[in-house]
């Protein structure tokens, strides 16, 4: 893998809110969002959208379970334990993206053994429902 350096910033942020969008459309906010700030967030405009402040989070409902979505301006998505569970300091994650840079000095979506993901993609849905399945089946 390659390093980042400084030019690749806007890009970063570019990619994490392209994939914000994305997965608050897949994933929408749970109706009683934990703040008055996140209650808003799917009525905001794309032109809004770009003056979030990083990390963006959102909660979600899936399975009785409330999880937490966090993306970061440097390229990673994070969805982890929502509401009370949450938060921990630190809570883990239940699944994990991270944008890497390649040799070549391409950007690719990788899992955290640093395999390439296609993502954002439809065929996520399943390996993030599967993640999701495997915490409960673990509680």
């Amino acid at each position: 893998m390659h390093s980042l350096d400084l030019n690749d910033l806007p890009f970063l942020q570019e990619e994490s809110l392209r994939v914000f969008r994305w997965l608050l459309a897949e994933y929408p906010e749970m109706e009683k969002a934990k703040s008055p700030a996140q209650e808003k967030l799917t009525k905001l405009t794309t032109e809004q959208t770009e003056s979030l402040s990083f990390p963006i989070r959102w909660n979600i409902e899936k399975n009785g379970q409330i999880l937490e979505w966090v993306v970061s301006d440097m390229g990673s998505v994070t969805l982890r334990l929502g509401g009370s569970e949450g938060n921990r300091r630190n809570p883990a994650p239940i699944f994990y993206l991270s944008l890497r840079k390649s040799d070549k000095g391409e950007f690719h979506w990788t899992d955290p053994e640093g395999n390439p993901v296609p993502f954002p993609d439809p065929s996520i849905h399943k390996d993030i429902q599967n993640r999701i399945q495997l915490y409960i089946d673990s509680i």
